[in-house]
This record gives structure tokens, C-alpha cells and sequence, in this order.
């Protein structure tokens, strides 16, 4: 490692803790520089704290943490914590065009997390001397909770030899917040400055309370504020959210340890030493987690339904995406493309084979009929057959909705009758019909612990059906009972669907990008995610 020289006027270690999001703590320790030479070596430490339930409270978050423009990342290391790919993921890209470097930390299985620390050493270069001027150093935290709500919060910081004194936070504002609320010290002049020119300058109350109305503030949009008194002084940037966060979180006090020199130009614009453009530089980070994301769920996606040219359309995907992701540099446009391939051909693969009775109701717990059963598994078999065929059963109309797939599923075998010629497509599916119509279509052979149900005895009629499908865990039954004659809910249905068709389910990618418009269907419910895989919701 190559020494800092003389030319280093302090050398200190600062720890800057932020309190990103609920109670997930990131504490960035960095070295506060007043010059530094073109080649010289600074290390920081990115901590991120969690709390003792982490794993009951979180279902995944990501840590970006942007840096200045006059550090270029040499390496990472893991110096508490694993990295497992898919699981908890650290990456490197540069923002193309600016210049600057973002340095990830995605946790999407938080089981493989042992300790309540996570905490990464990064080394980085100096790319020009630094004098006189504060490296600064931005983090955007994003994490869903259980209850599948998400949120993001963006900070900045800054390394420097000056230390602000004062206190100074506001409340979450968003693009459709009317205005700014915040606290500082009391009696205090408040400077607001958005997008670099000064919009308000008032005065804090006697208990440090401040108000200033707004209006229409984009998504991105820097906000920075300035709290002085005789003796104190303190500082913060912000960039507005957009409206959707705002219905998906609670509140959060936003809080800053940041000071940087300002100059006023003839404009009374404040001008600050480094520009950036900050509504660019979050929209491209935002991307680069999606993006993130979709890969990792791509690669668990099951291709067993999937035609050679689709599954090798979806690798191409990935592959291309795993490739904008690790590139030196690239752009929000890059991004943004490899993104809308990649999930154009996920959702050609991950097709919805079942369907809500309407738009806004999934029926979870009413009966699957005879006929919505048979025309599922007709999509999952092939979904662009035509039956070319008649059937047996007198009570299946040729003008009924289910005709085709009716035909097409009895003319393989699949699915029988009963005595009287007719098939009862209205009809309630029974746990054992549903058994026999799934052992048909699987062609299992028995495995070597089957359940043994007590109401079903040896010679029932669908006793080999459910044997095997207990055996190799796809039906199971309760307290040593298969209850056979008892109807097959839908979302039990469901379940059983996306068994056999391995589709996996990622509790952490629906909950932060699944839209369920499904009333009757919500996340204390234990078929939730069945039913928004199941939909390809």
C-alpha cells in the first residue's frame, strides 16, 4: 500500500453514523482529509449494523454507497460477513460520464447472515489532489420488510477537517409534500437552497421548529439547508423521493454530521466546489439495484416449461445484464435497456397459468371446479394446443369456455368421467381427484415414504394417486389424513401448480416489485405468494 505523504495535513479517522432506514445503522468510517496527492491511498470502512431481529423484521435490503469523484476504487474486501452470490452480493461499477464509482452491498437471503455486522473495507486511489475541499460521500439504503413494505433513504456525507456543531434534521420530503419541516438549534437562520439557488431563508422558532412551503418538487431534486446561530452551525443535503415511497413508509427524521464551504455567486446561487448532477446520480443507482435484482431472480427461474429459444433468450439476458453490471463504466440508458430485455423475457418464461374470477378477486378459498382444473394444467402442458378433437362427456358443450381444454386433456389420458357419461365440469374437484389428475400428468413412481393417510384405505379408488404424491411431498394431508372427498381450495391448487412446475418462490423480489391487485388476497395469509407466483404477478 502506498503511503500518504506530508502532503496529508490530517489524517484522522471520522465515523459518521447514519440511521438509514428504521433501525438498520450504517456507520461509514473515512478518513478526514484536507489535501491528499494524485496517487495516494485512502481506506474506508462501510459498517452496517443490524438489529437483533433482522431476520424476522427484513426480507432483503441493499446498502450504494457513492463516491466522490476524486476516488476511484482499487478493491473490496469482507472483513466481517461472507459474500455468497444470489444471497449477499458486493459489486463495483462507474457511473459513465461522471466519473464516480458505486460500491454496493445486496443482501436478498438474510438467513446466511450470522452476525448482527456486516462490515467492508474499502480501499480506493486519490485521482487528483485534493486541497482545501471535502470529499464527499453519498449512501442510498433500500430494504423491504416482512410485511413487504419497501423504502429507500439517501445520504450524503462528507469527509472534513471541520466539525459542525449544531443539530439539524427534517422530516421525509416527497414529490408531492407541500412542505419542508424540520428542528434545529432555537432562534436559528435557516438558508434553503434547492437545485443550487436559494429559495427561503427564515428564521427557526423559539424551540428550533421550521417551516417552508413547497410545491412540485421533482423526484431527484437537491435540496440543501444551512442552520447558523452566533455559536453554532450546521448543515444537510437531501434529494425529494418519490410519491410512491411516501405510501409505503412511515415517517423518518432525517438526520446529517455534514458541513462544506458554500459560495454565493452574483445570482445569490449557492455554488458548491464539486458539481453533480444529483437527480442523474440517484436515478442511475436505483436502476443498477433493480437491475441487480432481476438478475438475481432470473437465475432461479425454472426453464423446464420453457422452449430452447426462450430459455436461451432468458440466459442471454442474464448474462448481457451480469455484464452492464460489472462494466467499468455504464449508463442509467444501458441500464435501463438491459433491464427491459431482461423482463421481457423473464415474463416469457415465467408465465401466469392461473388467473383470478376477476381482476381484483383471486377466490382463494372457494372450490376449484373439475373444468378450471383441467384448463390449467392444458396451459402448463402446452398452452397453444387446440383440442382438434371431440369429446366423450354429453354434458361439455362445444360452446363452453373450457371445451378445448377439456377435449385435450382427456384425449391424453389425463382425466376421466364418471358412470353416467358425464364429466360435471362445474363441479367441486375433490383433494382425491385433484391427486389422480396430477399422478396422471406427473407419471411418478412411488417413493419410499409415502404418508400412509388413515382415511385412505388400500383399496381407494385414488390410493396410488396420493400415495405418490405424498410420498414425494407435493400433496401432504393433516394429522395423519389426506381427507380425500373433501374440495380442493384454489389456493391450494396453487400451491400444488407451482410444485410441479418448480417454480421457486422469492418472498424478497415480490415483495419489492410483485403488484397484487387481488382484494381478497394479502401477506398474512398463507398462500400470498403462491398466488402472486402462480399469476406471474
Amino acid at each position: 500500500m502506498k503511503k500518504i505523504f506530508l502532503s496529508i495535513l490530517l489524517f484522522s479517522l471520522l465515523t459518521i453514523n447514519v440511521f438509514a432506514a428504521e433501525d438498520i445503522q450504517v456507520v461509514l468510517e473515512q478518513p478526514a482529509v484536507s489535501q491528499a496527492k494524485s496517487g495516494d491511498v485512502l481506506k474506508y470502512n462501510l459498517v452496517i449494523n443490524l438489529p437483533k431481529n433482522f431476520k424476522e423484521k427484513y426480507s432483503s435490503f441493499s446498502v450504494t454507497l457513492l463516491l466522490d469523484k476524486s476516488l476511484d476504487v482499487e478493491k473490496t474486501k469482507m472483513v466481517k460477513g461472507e459474500e455468497v452470490k444470489g444471497k449477499l452480493d458486493v459489486r463495483t461499477t462507474t457511473i459513465k460520464g461522471k466519473g464516480q464509482n458505486i460500491v454496493t452491498v445486496n443482501a436478498n437471503d438474510l438467513s446466511i447472515i450470522k452476525d448482527n455486522e456486516l462490515n467492508l473495507e474499502i480501499q480506493t486511489k486519490v485521482k487528483e489532489d485534493v486541497t482545501n475541499s471535502n470529499l464527499k460521500n453519498s449512501f442510498v439504503i433500500s430494504y423491504v420488510d416482512k410485511g413487504g413494505d419497501s423504502k429507500s433513504d439517501q445520504k450524503n456525507l462528507e469527509s472534513s477537517t471541520k466539525t459542525q456543531n449544531g443539530v439539524l434534521k427534517i422530516k421525509d420530503v416527497y414529490t408531492d409534500s407541500k412542505s419542508i419541516i424540520g428542528q434545529t438549534e432555537k432562534n436559528a437562520n435557516v438558508r434553503i437552497a434547492i437545485d443550487r439557488k436559494v429559495y427561503d431563508e427564515i428564521k427557526a422558532d423559539k424551540n428550533g421548529n421550521f417551516e417552508v412551503a413547497i410545491n412540485n418538487l421533482k423526484e431527484g431534486t437537491l435540496i440543501r439547508i444551512v442552520s447558523e446561530t452566533k455559536d453554532k452551525n450546521a448543515a444537510l443535503e437531501y434529494i425529494v423521493k418519490p410519491k410512491v415511497e411516501a405510501n409505503k413508509s412511515k415517517e423518518l427524521v432525517k438526520e446529517d454530521n455534514s458541513d462544506k464551504t458554500e459560495n454565493k455567486n452574483e445570482n445569490n446561487s449557492v455554488v458548491n466546489n464539486k458539481e453533480e448532477n444529483y437527480t442523474d446520480i440517484y436515478s442511475t443507482i436505483k436502476s443498477l439495484e433493480k437491475l441487480n435484482d432481476y438478475v438475481d431472480f432470473a437465475k432461479n427461474l425454472s426453464t423446464a416449461k420453457a422452449t430452447n429459444k426462450n430459455e436461451k433468450r432468458l440466459k442471454a439476458a442474464i448474462a448481457s445484464a451480469e455484464y452492464v453490471i460489472v462494466k467499468t463504466e455504464v449508463s442509467t440508458e444501458e441500464i435501463e435497456k438491459s433491464l427491459d430485455e431482461l423482463t421481457k423475457s423473464i415474463n416469457i418464461v415465467r408465465r401466469p397459468y392461473m388467473t383470478g374470477i376477476s381482476e381484483k378477486k383471486f377466490a382463494p378459498n372457494e372450490k376449484i371446479t373439475r373444468a378450471q382444473a383441467a384448463s390449467v394444467l392444458k396451459r402448463i402442458i402446452d398452452p397453444n394446443a387446440k383440442a382438434n378433437d371431440s369429446t366423450s362427456f354429453r354434458d361439455v358443450k362445444k360452446n363452453a369456455w373450457y371445451y378445448d381444454d377439456i377435449v385435450f386433456i382427456e384425449k391424453r389420458g389425463l382425466i376421466s368421467g364418471y358412470e353416467d357419461g358425464t364429466f360435471k365440469p362445474e363441479n367441486a374437484m375433490t383433494r382425491a381427484q385433484f391427486a389422480h389428475l396430477i399422478n396422471n400428468y406427473l407419471k411418478l413412481e412411488e417413493g419410499n415414504n409415502p404418508m400412509n393417510f388413515s382415511d385412505v384405505k388400500k383399496n381407494h379408488w385414488a390410493s396410488k394417486a396420493i400415495n405418490t404424491l405424498s410420498s414425494h411431498g407435493i400433496m401432504v394431508g393433516d394429522k395423519n389424513k389426506f381427507n380425500p372427498d373433501k374440495n380442493i381450495t384454489r389456493a391450494e391448487a396453487a400451491t400444488i401448480f407451482n410444485k410441479i412446475l418448480d417454480r421457486k418462490i422469492n418472498e424478497s423480489f415480490l415483495d419489492k416489485y410483485a403488484k397484487n391487485t387481488f382484494e381478497d388476497v394479502n401477506r398474512k395469509q398463507w398462500f400470498y405468494y403462491q398466488v402472486l407466483e402462480i399469476t406471474a404477478k
